[in-house]
């Protein structure tokens, strides 16, 4: 194998050849995966954990610690031990089950198989802070979740008791989740878009959110780059041009985005137009220009292959922009028929 120049390829050149090939496919996913993370972190995690909160706040049966009584007589239940209390009915009919108790069913079963057996499990509840979770609700999640992760408090066991007891599994949450959250957020576009809820939004950015130093400044920032990302006037890049700057002589390549102000075109003495000038190899960035008209060159390529070239730092040239004498005699030659063609005979050119 050899190449067009007829050397022998080195294993370097073989090397950075299949890193170029694979490259980019390896941080397509990266970049992926990376937005799927942050998008899960600050998204869906927070709604699944508000949406678990609101429907445990439903399911919740646990009764304040007050309204129990303690049995010092009682068993160690499973994953619970002796951190638990019964009602006092419940208490006085196992103490005096207790002490009715014959000596005979001692030799048939054990005395914690004897005391158990007097314990409804609809009596027992779990104390957890100062509240108490039935037994049932709590051995349920316990069984499920291992001890150094059990929640300790009753509105975690009930989130966690919400998942499992109604739904087949955290990713159906997720899902539910994300759809509600959708909605609410389309229900928000439609208030807004009234005229009273446009109206509200903008009394309280000015009497609650301006009214608060650093609030106003980070909010007003956020709201500039949200409202330029999601306007529905947004800029329309739709010619590709290129101008001589930083002096003449040097192109300069940038994106037409519309007219420039009248104050400028007043002082060129003739129409300007704003020019988005990105930067290599990011093109995300770069500054806005105004231009005269006259000093601007349409160029035959699409946005797309514009960016290309920019962001390869001019590596990747469009195949009908590439270089050879025949196609530059023949584009100059075109040029100068335009040049001396009547203004009338001369192919009007979009602006």
């Amino acid at each position: 194998m050899t190449h067009q120049d007829g050397r022998r390829p080195t294993a370097m050149r073989i090397f950075l050849r299949g890193l170029a090939i694979s490259l980019p496919s390896v941080l397509t996913l990266v970049i992926l995966l990376w937005l799927g993370s942050l998008l899960h972190t600050y998204i869906i995690s927070p709604t699944n954990t508000l949406m678990t909160f609101v429907l445990a706040q439903f399911v919740d049966d646990s009764v304040p610690a007050g309204s129990l009584v303690a049995l010092p007589d009682g068993p160690a239940l499973p994953f619970c031990g002796k951190n638990y209390r019964v009602t006092p009915v419940a208490r006085g009919h196992f103490q005096q089950k207790l002490r009715e108790s014959e000596p005979e069913a001692s030799d048939r079963r054990s005395s914690e198989e004897l005391k158990q057996s007097w314990l409804d499990p609809v009596d027992v509840y779990v104390i957890l802070g100062n509240r108490g979770v039935p037994y049932e609700d709590y051995e349920t999640v316990a069984r499920r979740i291992p001890e150094s992760q059990m929640p300790r408090s009753h509105t975690g066991v009930y989130m966690e008791l919400v998942v499992s007891r109604h739904f087949p599994s955290l990713f159906h949450v997720s899902l539910i989740a994300v759809l509600i959250l959708i909605g609410l957020i389309f229900l928000l576009g439609r208030f807004v878009t009234a005229r009273i809820g446009a109206w509200i939004v903008r009394k309280f950015e000015t009497l609650v959110i301006s009214s608060v130093p650093v609030v106003r400044n980070v909010y007003g920032s956020v709201k500039q780059v949200t409202d330029f990302l999601f306007s529905e006037n947004q800029i329309e890049v739709r010619r590709v041009i290129a101008f001589e700057y930083p002096r003449r002589g040097i192109w300069t390549m940038g994106f037409v985005t519309g007219e420039s102000l009248l104050d400028i075109s007043a002082k060129a003495g003739e129409p300007c137009v704003s020019v988005l000038v990105p930067t290599s190899p990011m093109p995300m960035t770069g500054y806005t220009m105004s231009v005269p008209r006259s000093d601007i060159v349409d160029l035959d390529i699409s946005v797309e292959q514009a960016f290309q070239y920019i962001v390869s730092c001019g590596v990747l040239v469009p195949e009908r922009q590439k270089f050879t004498p025949e196609s530059l005699r023949e584009q100059i030659a075109r040029r100068q028929t335009r040049r001396s063609l009547p203004t009338e005979e001369k192919p009007s050119e979009v602006h």
